[in-house]
């Protein structure tokens, strides 16, 4: 089932296309936006963040919405199941601060409340596996509030194009990746602080997916700190897989920066892997990426054995807090 899910992704994204109403904003010209939301619902905004740079978009992953936010905001709230309760904690400080809410959701507590607007995505999907659903939404409310030009739907569906074109590839190419990454701790490096998101996403789905734990970071900030640290213990380093994320459009600095990285720690016998998304613009980089780490996820849990649906920790956690009051 997992599979089809990561599969549909392009569809999930043409579908929201053609279904979301033109909704007006009227006059109201807001000053920046936040997104809230957590796991699979909150890296939406994390991905609308660096492709959209020219609108100031905070995503916020916390039960605590940030002083500065007022009249001025336009605050998106994204929870697949609508139960969320850091987002519903969000949600009443947000109306108390008389703060204009798009909520999207596809049902619980959350979608019965009042909005400016409300967009509803289809039920029974993990929240991992609904990332078209979740994010197709926003740049089509970005372009509706006027704080993007430009023709979101279009690009959208020329996404949705190009990834069906390239999920059989893509697919491909994730079935060798992750026999190669079996047993191994992974560690994702980004060379920019668009793909940041995009190595943030693999690291959910390798997390909640193939059920290990991985690390990610970000060039040129490791730099400056990380890097000494890398390689110790040493005994760890023969069960070790360094995954570096190229970005085609990255500063030439951080070009330099990753290809002596990858000299240093080959000197400790690191493995390394290095991916080049495909992709005409930002977007489809972006999703070619993010749809190849689903892949990898996927299969990685296929290679050893585990199911990639069930996330049991996390709902035994809410269970238990859900004791207390």
């Amino acid at each position: 089932m997992m599979r089809d899910i990561i599969y549909s992704l392009p569809e999930q994204i043409s579908s929201t296309v053609y279904s979301m109403p033109d909704q007006s904003f009227g006059k109201k010209r807001y000053r920046n936006v936040l997104l809230c939301g957590m796991g699979g619902s909150g890296i939406s905004g994390e991905i609308a963040a660096v492709l959209y740079p020219e609108v100031p978009v905070i995503v916020n992953k916390d039960y605590v919405v940030p002083r500065f936010v007022n009249r001025e905001t336009l605050a998106i709230l994204v929870s697949y199941s609508g139960n969320t309760e850091e987002t519903l904690a969000n949600y009443g400080q947000l109306a108390r601060r008389g703060v204009d809410m798009v909520l999207i959701s596809s049902d619980g507590k959350l979608y019965k409340k009042k909005s400016l607007h409300k967009i509803r995505v289809p039920r029974g999907l993990p929240p991992r596996g609904a990332l078209g659903y979740l994010f197709a939404p926003l740049p089509i409310l970005l372009r509706q509030a006027r704080l993007i030009r430009g023709d979101s739907r279009g690009e959208l569906l020329r996404l949705a194009s190009f990834l069906t074109n390239q999920r059989d590839r893509i697919e491909r190419t994730a079935k060798t990746v992750a026999s190669a990454l079996a047993e191994k701790f992974i560690v994702i490096y980004a060379d920019s602080s668009l793909f940041a998101p995009v190595a943030n996403r693999w690291r959910c789905q390798l997390n909640e997916n193939s059920k290990v734990l991985v690390h990610f970071n970000v060039l040129p900030e490791m730099n400056h700190n990380e890097i000494v640290g890398l390689g110790r213990p040493e005994k760890l380093n023969a069960d070790t897989s360094v995954v570096f994320i190229c970005d085609p459009r990255a500063h030439p600095r951080n070009k330099i920066r990753r290809r002596l990285l990858k000299s240093l720690l080959s000197r400790g016998l690191l493995a390394i892997m290095e991916f080049t998304p495909a992709g005409r613009s930002n977007m489809q980089s972006v999703f070619w990426t993010i749809m190849l780490g689903d892949f990898i996820s996927y299969y990685l849990a296929v290679h050893t054995g585990i199911d990639p649906m069930p996330v049991v920790r996390i709902e035994e956690l809410k269970k238990k807090l859900a004791s207390y009051k």
